[in-house]
Protein backbone atom coordinates (compact mmCIF):
# COMPACT_ATOMS: atom_id res chain seq x y z
CA UNK A 1 0.00 0.00 0.00
CA UNK A 2 1.35 3.44 -0.92
CA UNK A 3 2.30 5.66 1.97
CA UNK A 4 1.07 9.26 1.99
CA UNK A 5 3.80 11.75 1.22
CA UNK A 6 4.67 14.57 3.60
CA UNK A 7 2.89 17.78 2.62
CA UNK A 8 6.06 19.67 1.61
CA UNK A 9 7.35 16.83 -0.58
CA UNK A 10 3.93 16.41 -2.19
CA UNK A 11 3.70 20.15 -2.83
CA UNK A 12 7.14 20.19 -4.47
CA UNK A 13 6.16 17.26 -6.68
CA UNK A 14 2.80 18.76 -7.64
CA UNK A 15 4.29 22.07 -8.75
CA UNK A 16 7.49 20.78 -10.36
CA UNK A 17 7.95 21.25 -14.11
CA UNK A 18 6.50 18.49 -16.25
CA UNK A 19 6.83 16.65 -19.54
CA UNK A 20 4.74 18.26 -22.27
CA UNK A 21 3.80 16.91 -25.71
CA UNK A 22 3.56 19.89 -28.08
CA UNK A 23 1.68 19.30 -31.35
CA UNK A 24 1.57 21.79 -34.21
CA UNK A 25 2.17 21.55 -37.95
CA UNK A 26 3.93 24.93 -37.96
CA UNK A 27 7.58 24.52 -36.88
CA UNK A 28 8.02 28.18 -35.94
CA UNK A 29 5.11 28.04 -33.47
CA UNK A 30 6.38 24.77 -31.98
CA UNK A 31 9.80 26.33 -31.54
CA UNK A 32 8.32 29.45 -29.90
CA UNK A 33 6.15 27.47 -27.46
CA UNK A 34 8.98 25.00 -26.73
CA UNK A 35 11.41 27.80 -25.87
CA UNK A 36 8.90 29.52 -23.64
CA UNK A 37 8.00 26.36 -21.73
CA UNK A 38 11.57 25.04 -21.56
CA UNK A 39 12.74 28.30 -19.97
CA UNK A 40 10.72 27.46 -16.86
CA UNK A 41 11.98 23.89 -16.71
CA UNK A 42 9.45 21.83 -18.65
CA UNK A 43 10.66 18.95 -20.81
CA UNK A 44 8.96 19.60 -24.17
CA UNK A 45 8.65 16.90 -26.83
CA UNK A 46 7.44 18.03 -30.26
CA UNK A 47 5.18 16.30 -32.77
CA UNK A 48 4.50 17.83 -36.17
CA UNK A 49 1.08 16.20 -36.61
CA UNK A 50 -1.67 14.34 -34.77
CA UNK A 51 -0.63 10.84 -35.83
CA UNK A 52 2.93 11.37 -34.60
CA UNK A 53 1.49 12.72 -31.34
CA UNK A 54 -0.61 9.59 -30.83
CA UNK A 55 2.45 7.38 -31.34
CA UNK A 56 4.43 9.41 -28.80
CA UNK A 57 1.52 9.41 -26.34
CA UNK A 58 1.29 5.61 -26.57
CA UNK A 59 4.80 5.47 -25.13
CA UNK A 60 3.48 7.39 -22.11
CA UNK A 61 5.24 9.64 -19.67
CA UNK A 62 3.54 12.93 -20.57
CA UNK A 63 1.96 15.22 -18.00
CA UNK A 64 -0.04 17.15 -20.57
CA UNK A 65 -0.53 17.89 -24.28
CA UNK A 66 -0.72 21.24 -26.05
CA UNK A 67 -2.10 20.96 -29.58
CA UNK A 68 -3.11 23.16 -32.47
CA UNK A 69 -6.73 22.69 -33.55
CA UNK A 70 -6.27 22.89 -37.33
CA UNK A 71 -3.74 20.44 -38.70
CA UNK A 72 -3.73 18.68 -42.08
CA UNK A 73 -3.87 15.01 -41.08
CA UNK A 74 -5.85 14.97 -37.85
CA UNK A 75 -7.63 17.89 -36.22
CA UNK A 76 -6.97 18.85 -32.63
CA UNK A 77 -10.49 17.63 -31.75
CA UNK A 78 -9.79 14.22 -33.33
CA UNK A 79 -6.47 14.11 -31.47
CA UNK A 80 -8.25 15.00 -28.22
CA UNK A 81 -10.64 12.05 -28.70
CA UNK A 82 -7.80 9.64 -29.50
CA UNK A 83 -5.75 10.78 -26.51
CA UNK A 84 -8.77 10.35 -24.24
CA UNK A 85 -9.03 6.73 -25.40
CA UNK A 86 -5.36 6.19 -24.51
CA UNK A 87 -5.39 8.04 -21.19
CA UNK A 88 -8.55 9.75 -19.92
CA UNK A 89 -6.58 11.63 -17.24
CA UNK A 90 -4.15 13.30 -19.67
CA UNK A 91 -4.96 17.03 -19.82
CA UNK A 92 -5.09 18.48 -23.34
CA UNK A 93 -4.92 22.20 -24.08
CA UNK A 94 -6.13 23.13 -27.57
CA UNK A 95 -4.87 26.27 -29.31
CA UNK A 96 -6.72 27.82 -32.25
CA UNK A 97 -6.10 30.65 -34.66
CA UNK A 98 -9.78 30.98 -35.59
CA UNK A 99 -12.65 32.11 -33.44
CA UNK A 100 -15.02 29.21 -34.13
CA UNK A 101 -17.57 28.74 -31.31
CA UNK A 102 -18.60 25.30 -32.61
CA UNK A 103 -15.02 24.00 -32.35
CA UNK A 104 -14.63 25.53 -28.90
CA UNK A 105 -17.85 23.82 -27.77
CA UNK A 106 -16.65 20.50 -29.19
CA UNK A 107 -13.37 20.88 -27.33
CA UNK A 108 -15.22 21.39 -24.06
CA UNK A 109 -17.63 18.52 -24.83
CA UNK A 110 -14.72 16.13 -25.40
CA UNK A 111 -12.91 17.18 -22.24
CA UNK A 112 -10.24 19.67 -23.29
CA UNK A 113 -8.54 21.17 -20.26
CA UNK A 114 -8.48 24.59 -21.96
CA UNK A 115 -9.18 26.17 -25.33
CA UNK A 116 -6.88 29.12 -26.07
CA UNK A 117 -6.93 31.61 -28.92
CA UNK A 118 -3.77 32.55 -30.86
CA UNK A 119 -1.75 34.56 -30.28
CA UNK A 120 -1.46 32.99 -26.82
CA UNK A 121 0.27 35.23 -24.28
CA UNK A 122 3.28 33.41 -22.80
CA UNK A 123 1.98 33.90 -19.27
CA UNK A 124 -1.34 32.29 -20.19
CA UNK A 125 0.46 29.31 -21.74
CA UNK A 126 2.63 28.91 -18.64
CA UNK A 127 -0.33 29.18 -16.25
CA UNK A 128 -2.40 26.66 -18.18
CA UNK A 129 0.55 24.26 -18.36
CA UNK A 130 1.16 24.55 -14.61
CA UNK A 131 -2.52 24.00 -13.78
CA UNK A 132 -2.85 21.04 -16.16
CA UNK A 133 0.29 19.35 -14.84
CA UNK A 134 -0.81 19.88 -11.25
CA UNK A 135 -4.22 18.39 -12.06
CA UNK A 136 -2.57 15.35 -13.65
CA UNK A 137 -0.42 14.79 -10.57
CA UNK A 138 -3.31 15.30 -8.15
CA UNK A 139 -5.31 12.68 -10.02
CA UNK A 140 -2.39 10.25 -9.85
CA UNK A 141 -1.93 10.90 -6.12
CA UNK A 142 -5.65 10.41 -5.49
CA UNK A 143 -5.54 7.14 -7.40
CA UNK A 144 -2.71 5.94 -5.15
CA UNK A 145 -4.64 6.93 -2.05
CA UNK A 146 -8.03 5.55 -3.03
CA UNK A 147 -7.12 2.44 -4.99
CA UNK A 148 -4.69 0.65 -2.68
CA UNK A 149 -6.58 -2.63 -2.80
CA UNK A 150 -7.77 -4.85 -5.58
CA UNK A 151 -11.48 -4.53 -6.15
CA UNK A 152 -12.16 -7.98 -4.66
CA UNK A 153 -10.21 -7.28 -1.47
CA UNK A 154 -11.89 -5.87 1.58
CA UNK A 155 -10.25 -3.94 4.30
CA UNK A 156 -11.12 -5.61 7.58
CA UNK A 157 -11.09 -3.79 10.84
CA UNK A 158 -9.66 -6.00 13.60
CA UNK A 159 -12.10 -6.86 16.34
CA UNK A 160 -11.29 -7.49 19.96
CA UNK A 161 -12.40 -10.47 22.06
CA UNK A 162 -15.78 -8.84 22.76
CA UNK A 163 -16.47 -8.28 19.07
CA UNK A 164 -15.85 -4.55 19.16
CA UNK A 165 -13.44 -2.76 16.87
CA UNK A 166 -9.97 -2.29 18.27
Amino acid sequence: MAQPKPDDALEQELFAPGRILLVDDQPELRRLFRRNLSKIGHDVVEAWNGRAAIELARQGGFDMVISDVRMPDLSGIELLKALYELDPDLPVVLVSGSNDPQTANEAVDYGAFAYLMKPVPFESMRENAARAITLRRLRAEARLQFEPCDSVERIRVPRGPTGERE
